[in-house]
């Protein structure tokens, strides 16, 4: 692999990092607010403590795949490639019980749900491409 080429690529899984802490701060910050937690900028949710518990563990999950890429480990693709998986599916579920009327709901909420879905399934997607699975050490 030439130079240039290695360096896209891991500026590529850096990014892929960078947007890992993201959506991972994201999700706690979400957990907290269904706590009944409100922040000084005016936010504030619903306490939903089964949303509580999925969007934390979104962020953990989401945490611990971005410390395996930044530190390099060999599992870093299947780490990352888990938490996004573990997330999406969160996120449905969080869509689909506010859908059937399960709990209350937000314009905010609705809002994040949707951006981070979208978010999510574009990590996935570059998670796929044959370059970052190379980069990433998952050259199979």
């Amino acid at each position: 692999m030439s130079e240039t080429k290695s360096n896209r690529w891991t500026t590529i899984v850096m990014v892929i990092g960078v947007l890992m802490v993201l959506e991972a701060i994201t999700f706690l910050l979400a957990a907290m607010l269904h706590l009944g937690i409100q922040f000084p900028l005016g936010f504030s949710e619903p306490q939903i403590i089964p949303a509580t518990i999925v969007e934390g563990l979104c962020g953990i999950f989401l945490a611990v795949g971005a410390y395996a890429v930044f530190a390099h480990k060999s599992w870093a693709w299947q780490g990352a490639v888990a938490a996004h998986v573990f997330a999406v599916a969160g996120v449905l579920l969080g869509i689909t019980a506010l859908a059937l009327g399960a709990g209350p709901s937000t314009e905010a909420n609705t809002i994040y749900h949707r951006t981070i879905l979208v978010v999510l399934i574009v990590v996935l997607a570059l998670l796929a491409t044959p370059g970052v699975r190379v980069a990433m050490g998952r050259g199979d």
